[in-house]
This record gives structure tokens, C-alpha cells and sequence, in this order.
């Protein structure tokens, strides 16, 4: 943050064009040659220093305000300018020692301490930077660009709600404009405060109606709040002004595919790519949208594209595996689940996949490992356990397989896949009454467990009757 000038003063001349600001230095410093005790004259000084570092040249500017200040030590402005010009300089402890010194002379300097709290910002000592802040609203409690200030430290420091209510109140004043609605607008996205965003962000689109963030802002809360047509409109809105809006595009698309709009998300996800030959988010949900379609190789193209281009996405890999495994190539689809794996080893969905794919193709080992290692990540899914005991029995080791259903059972009560297991165990051994409990239980709390069964067992059909409840 660069400088700012926090107290009323006459302005100086303004001059854009950088000629004319060369041609006025010129001028000034012509004059500065040739005309005895001419740093007397400080109105002339200060307006030299000014252009200075208007055009960026601050170890000019220093060179005069050390004059100024060798005429006149006393002076808590010119230690001011000193440190502004110091900050602007990155030369910040020389800057701080400035301002100290212009406190020494006037405690009671709201500007010193203002532009302490921002040479202490650029320093990341935030907390010392609201301390100076707080003290400079104190001296001048109605100073708007003062409080501008501690909005934006509050917000840098995490704390939102403090900022919203600082911005609120110079909302209040009638003398903000529509940058204090936007951050106003951004703290509330980051308490996830969804509402008082859309409230925020519609009041800014009054002022800026063609603002295509403001109305990305607004898709982004609705969806947040699950209105998810509504979301998208917004995001249309925004695309109506940019059509190239990369971040619209994206969430639009993201979201029709949420809703099952395949053909739209894929119109969507095209237009990104037009826009945006490579994107990655692009090419990962055509990939998932021709996956939903049962367009398993086309997905496995655009899965491969993206691999291309992220070669350690392991999302990307989990995905193709998905989808060679739905086609039958299980050698294919365990070598994808490998690679996600190593790449992300924490993440117990793709050690399930793997463990899956390994139990089809035989490798009950390497499944009980896979399985084993997903549930050390995941020790209250249930399905894992239930995976883990079906693989237990492939390797013989029924009173692993029915520890493992149990474990199961005790995290969900209600989930009828163990209680199926359990009754299989008891029916193979020849247990039928005791088989007879968990396969009624299995049978009511899912009945298409029954339809199952009876492909499974169908010469223990005669004993339904008795454990199915009516």
C-alpha cells in the first residue's frame, strides 16, 4: 500500500500527462538553482515533491524533503512526507523512525499514525498496523478513508464480521461508493454469509448494473443456497457482459451437470474450451458428462487429454479407471488406480477402487491390503468393512470375514449388506435358524435382498416364508 493523504488541503495543480509533469519539474528545480533562500519558499518545494512522486521518482523526492526538514526540524509534516516517501521507498524502519519522530513533535497527528498502520501493513505486522489505525480514528472519529483502512486490516487479519460492520458504517455516511458495497459483498462470502452477499451485491448492481462480477458474485451465493436456476441466470447475466468470463463458464457448467442437464453442461463446457483451449475443468467434466452417458470411451479421450496436461491429477486417473472398468478392461483400470493412489495415498475412495477391481480380477490379497488401507483412513464406512469381510472369506478366513460385517453393524445398525453377509456364514455352515435372523433383518430393510437371495440359495427358498415379514 502507497501513500495517502488523510488530512483537507489545497489541492495541487494535476497534471496527466507525464510532459507536462516533466516540463513543471524542470521549472521548479530552474528555479530552485537560481534564486537565493529559494527553499524558503515551500509551497514551491512542496509541489516539486509532490510531482516527484507522482511520477514515481521518491529518492528525488527525499533528497528535498531532507532539506526542507534540515530548514525546518520542528515541522511533524515534512517527517511525514519523510516517511511516506521512506515507505513508498520499501525502506520501511527508516519510514517508521520517521513517523516516530513526527509523534515526538505532535502526538496528536492522526496523519503520522495512519500511514504508521499502513507502512506496517506492508511490513504483514498487521496487528501493530490496527493499533495505529485505532489511533488516528480516535483523533479524527469522522475520517472516512481512516476507517477505509481498518475495514480492509480487519479483512486482511480474518476478521470479517468487524470489517462488515466498519464498512457498513461508512455505507451509512452517504459519502461511500460502490467499492465498499463489493467488500462489503466479499466479507460476507467469507463468513458465508450468503444472504446479506446477494443483499449487498444487488444494492451494488443498481449502481453497476453491468458489472459481469458483481452478477458472478450473486450466481455464486445462489448456489451456494442451492437455488441452483437461479444461480445459473445470474451466471448467464454475467456471460451476457463477458462472454469469455472464464470463472461463469465453469460454475455455470459445474452446475447444469449438478442438476443432470448433460447436453446444456456440455454446450457449456465447449464454449471454455473455445475460450480456453486447455482448461482442465473443461475437459475433466466432458469426461464425467460422457461418462454419465455411458459414453465410457469417448470419456476416456478427454480423461486422457487432461492426463496430458496434469500428469499427476490423480482425480483424472480415479476417473479413466472408472471408466475402463466399466468397459471390462479391469488390467487398465487397476494400472489407473495404482497411479492415483501413489500419488495421493490419503484419500481411502481410491484405495476402495483398487481393492474392487483386485477382488474381481482374483488378487484377494492385494485386495485385503487396498481394503485394509482404505479403512485406515475411513474406519466408520461401513461398505468397507463389508468389502474387507467378503475378501476375508475368498482367503478362507470366515471368523475374520464375520468380525469384519460386525464391525460393520455396530457403525450402522440399519445397513442391510452385513446382515445378508452374516446370514450367508450361518447358511454355509448349516446354521439355518441363526442364518434365519440376519437374512430377516437383511430382507426388511432392503427387499430386493430377497430377489438375491433366491439366485444365490435357491434350495433354501422354502424357508422365506417364514423370514420374510409381512
Amino acid at each position: 500500500m502507497d501513500y495517502r493523504d488523510f488530512e483537507d488541503r489545497d489541492e495541487f495543480e494535476e497534471y496527466p500527462e507525464k510532459e507536462k509533469i516533466e516540463d513543471k519539474i524542470k521549472q521548479y528545480e530552474e528555479l530552485l538553482r537560481n534564486s537565493e533562500g529559494a527553499y524558503m519558499n515551500t509551497e514551491i518545494v512542496e509541489e516539486l515533491i509532490e510531482l516527484y512522486m507522482i511520477s514515481g521518482n521518491y529518492e528525488k523526492a527525499l533528497s528535498h524533503i531532507q532539506k526542507l526538514i534540515a530548514l525546518f526540524p520542528y515541522s511533524s509534516d515534512y517527517w511525514i512526507r519523510r516517511g511516506v516517501i521512506l515507505n513508498n521507498m520499501a525502506e520501511y524502519d527508516k519510514a517508521l523512525l520517521s513517523f516516530h519522530k513526527a509523534l515526538m513533535l505532535n502526538p496528536n497527528e492522526p496523519e503520522a499514525w495512519a500511514n504508521m498502520a499502513i507502512t506496517f501493513e506492508n511490513m504483514d505486522q498487521l496487528e501493530e498496523a490496527l493499533e495505529c489505525i485505532e489511533r488516528a480514528i480516535e483523533l479524527q472519529p469522522g475520517n472516512i478513508d481512516l476507517l477505509r483502512i481498518k475495514a480492509e486490516l480487519l479483512e486482511k487479519t480474518g476478521k470479517y464480521s468487524q470489517s462488515a460492520e466498519i464498512l457498513k458504517q461508512i455505507i451509512e455516511t452517504g459519502q461511500s461508493n460502490n467499492d465498499e458495497l463489493i467488500k462489503l459483498a466479499n466479507c460476507y462470502e467469507k463468513m458465508g454469509d450468503y444472504d446479506n452477499l446477494i443483499e449487498a451485491v444487488e444494492k451494488s448492481l443498481e449502481i453497476d448494473p453491468y458489472n459481469y462480477e458483481l452478477w458472478y458474485k450473486k450466481g455464486y451465493a445462489l448456489a451456494k443456497k442451492g437455488q441452483i436456476i437461479k444461480a445459473i441466470e445470474s451466471l448467464d447475466m454475467a456471460l451476457v457482459i463477458k462472454e469469455d468470463f472464464i470463472n461463469a463458464l465453469e460454475l455455470k457448467g459445474e452446475l447444469l451437470f449438478k442438476i443432470g442437464r448433460y447436453a446444456d453442461s456440455l454446450d457449456t463446457f465447449k464454449q471454455l474450451l473455445n475460450h480456453q483451449e486447455n482448461s482442465e475443468v473443461a475437459l475433466f467434466y466432458i469426461g464425467n458428462i460422457k461418462a454419465k452417458l455411458g459414453q465410457y470411451r469417448e470419456a476416456i479421450k478427454y480423461y486422457n487429454q487432461l492426463i496430458k496436461l496434469s500428469p499427476e491429477n490423480y482425480v483424472a486417473y480415479y476417473a479413466r479407471g472408472n471408466c475402463y472398468e466399466a468397459i471390462g478392461n479391469y488390467k487398465r483400470a487397476l494400472a489407473d488406480y495404482t497411479t492415483a493412489v501413489n500419488f495421493n495415498p490419503k484419500v481411502s475412495d481410491l484405495w476402495e477402487a483398487k481393492a474392487e477391481v483386485e477382488y474381481e480380477i482374483g488378487k484377494f490379497s492385494e485386495a485385503l491390503s487396498s481394503y485394509m488401507m482404505a479403512i485406515k483412513l475411513d474406519e466408520n464406512n461401513p461398505s468397507l468393512w463389508v468389502g474387507a469381510g467378503m475378501t476375508y472369506e475368498q482367503l478362507g478366513k470366515y471368523q475374520e470375514a464375520a468380525h469384519a460385517y460386525y464391525n460393520a453393524l455396530k457403525i450402522d445398525p440399519d445397513y442391510p449388506e452385513p446382515y445378508y453377509q452374516i446370514g450367508r456364514l450361518f447358511l454355509l455352515a448349516n446354521m439355518i435358524d441363526e442364518a434365519g435372523k440376519y437374512f430377516a433383518k437383511a430382507f426388511e430393510l432392503d427387499s430386493s435382498k430377497i430377489e438375491i437371495f433366491e439366485e444365490e440359495f435357491p434350495e433354501y427358498k422354502k424357508h422365506l416364508r417364514k423370514w420374510i415379514k409381512k
